[in-house]
């Protein structure tokens, strides 16, 4: 059984003249203006027992929607070059700003490496991790290859990303217990702070009021890949309060339906 969300109304697209550029301030090298495009959003065909469909019957979610990244290699990346530029192009740019940023300040970053890693690099290295600059050399680089060919890295690569742009992420997670499918907000916040180049400027002049605050918002479909959430009929979510976290709900469908065909047989 499947349906379209396109049933209701949605902001299929948004002008560049339209968009929010809060971020662009924050890289360390000027993009070319014609890096940005228009952003096309691409709202899902969601199948009955799908993780996007439990995101989506949320209550927090009456005002938002799913917009897909392509399902390849480096989803979060993705998700925050079509954030910045309109598009998914430009993974390259911000694999670079993320991974100076992590061997410039790796420091920040050892207590969210998680010990699986840690081990792993003591294995690689014939080693144990000791706190000084040779170490953390080695580290850092060993932590750049994995970034680099989409391993796993915990939550290493939302913390250099709220850091790096200075802007709260919100992922919207689902995960399936013994008894049912789960879904929760974990928030992601800066570890240290940066300076944003106030020259820095592209050719585009909309921006967040004042009186707003600008996010992300992505969901985490527990199978490593991630897609934006955005507001249904606004450019930026600047125009929606940030979600509460954790805010746990619970979706027992997929429970209930499997209870009741084993009674059957």
């Amino acid at each position: 059984m499947f349906y379209s969300v396109t049933e209701d109304q949605y902001l299929e697209s948004v002008r560049q003249e339209k968009q929010h550029h809060p971020l662009v301030t924050f890289l360390c090298e000027e993009p070319d203006n014609t890096l940005f495009e228009k952003e096309m959003r691409d709202f899902p065909v969601l199948s009955a027992y799908s993780s996007l469909k439990v995101a989506k019957q949320r209550g927090d979610m009456q005002e938002r929607s799913i917009d897909c990244v392509e399902c390849s290699r480096h989803s979060f990346l993705r998700c925050l070059s079509k954030e910045i530029f309109g598009n998914e192009k430009n993974v390259d740019i911000l694999m670079k700003e993320i991974s100076n940023e992590l061997s410039q300040n790796l420091p920040y970053y050892i207590p969210f490496i998680g010990e699986d890693m840690i081990e792993t690099f003591s294995k690689v290295t014939s080693g144990k991790m000791e706190e000084n600059q040779k170490c953390f050399e080695k580290l850092a680089k060993y932590l750049i290859e994995r970034i680099e060919d989409d391993l796993p890295c915990n939550d290493l690569l939302l913390w250099l990303a709220c850091t790096f742009l200075q802007t709260p992420i919100y992922v919207l997670r689902v995960v399936d217990t013994n008894t049912s499918t789960e879904s929760f907000w974990t928030e992601y916040t800066k570890l240290r702070k940066r300076k944003r180049d106030p020259l820095r400027k592209t050719s585009f002049t909309s921006k967040c009021p004042q009186n707003s605050t600008y996010y992300v918002t992505l969901l985490d479909t527990g199978y490593g890949q991630y897609h934006r959430i955005v507001p249904k009929l606004k450019v930026c979510n600047c125009a929606l309060e940030p979600p509460r976290v954790p805010n746990y709900q619970d979706d027992a469908t997929r429970y209930h339906i499997q209870q009741g065909l084993s009674s059957v047989i």
